[in-house]
């Protein structure tokens, strides 16, 4: 799940303390650097908003992922339809949700994640700012997305609820860190290569 890489349109948090086009540069490093870390042999799919942006993207990242629009309606209607669309007319066993903004996650733990969901129906990977960083799913749980205060503090908490009421069973991967303001990309110096600092 991607936004365009626009001047002033991303990482807005982070924008405040090291400016628009740091903050872009960022942006553009972060979302590379994902799908760089993505097993070769997954099949992948860039959801993107705004609906016109597809030549941006493929500008920017190429065409390795096979590039949609996102679509209309709030984050989780939009991923709603992304995996409807990936089990039903895609006829995929599993989907996982990733974005760009956790720079710890690389392909060690994605391929932990799809162990885990190989025995579970969910898998969730909590974010310390109280979302979550990945999302599978080894099924449809429209449920999942319903109602969810995207944005907030609660957006893992609620997630957990929506798995608990369906009787889904799930995994929970570890904890890592989304970079959306400075004190998180502070905190995750340790993952920032030289790449990243030349960025700054």
């Amino acid at each position: 799940m991607y936004r365009s890489p626009e001047l002033g349109r991303v990482k807005s948090r982070l924008a405040g303390a090291i400016g628009d086009e740091s903050a872009l540069a960022l942006y553009r490093w972060m979302g590379r650097r994902q799908l760089d870390a993505l097993p070769r042999e997954w099949e992948v799919e860039g959801r993107f908003t705004p609906n016109s942006a597809e030549a941006e993207m493929v500008r920017w990242l190429g065409g390795r992922p096979n590039w949609k629009a996102q679509g209309g309606g709030d984050l989780g209607e939009r991923m709603a339809r992304a995996a409807r669309d990936a089990f039903e007319l895609d006829e995929c066993e599993t989907v996982f949700f990733v974005g760009a903004d956790c720079v710890s996650l690389d392909e060690t733990a994605l391929r932990e994640a799809e162990r885990a969901l190989s025995a579970v129906d969910v898998v969730l990977g909590p974010s310390a700012d109280g979302g979550y960083y990945l999302l599978g799913l080894s099924r449809r749980f429209d449920a999942v997305f319903d109602n969810i205060s995207w944005g907030s503090n609660r957006v893992f908490s609620e997630s957990i609820e929506r798995i608990q009421a369906l009787g889904a069973t799930y995994s929970l991967l570890e904890e890592r860190v989304d970079v959306d303001d400075w004190e998180s990309l502070q905190s995750q110096k340790d993952f920032v290569d030289s790449r990243l600092r030349e960025c700054l």
